[in-house]
């Protein structure tokens, strides 16, 4: 299967998992481009930390929703390619 036909490779999976390493190590091995998630945005990781029971749902709702941002400025950009 050509890999050229392919233009995004997602990895998902719940916080500490290896989601970066695993990215980055595609990346490498892909001569790739990676889009991460930006942890430091999220208002809620903190809190996550303390309580994750309490923060989990909303912690991962905000990366859910960067992720689709990313996304939709990745085909804004792909308009003007």
């Amino acid at each position: 299967m050509p890999l050229s036909k392919y233009r995004y490779i997602v990895i998902e999976g719940p916080i500490g998992v290896g989601k970066t390493t695993l990215c980055r190590r595609l990346a490498e091995r892909l001569d790739a481009e990676t889009l991460l998630e930006r942890p430091e945005q999220n208002p809620f990781l903190a809190r996550f930390y303390q309580d994750s029971a309490r923060w989990a749902l909303p912690t991962q709702l905000f990366f859910l929703f960067q992720r689709a941002n990313q996304l939709r400025e990745l085909k804004q950009l792909d308009l003007f390619s």
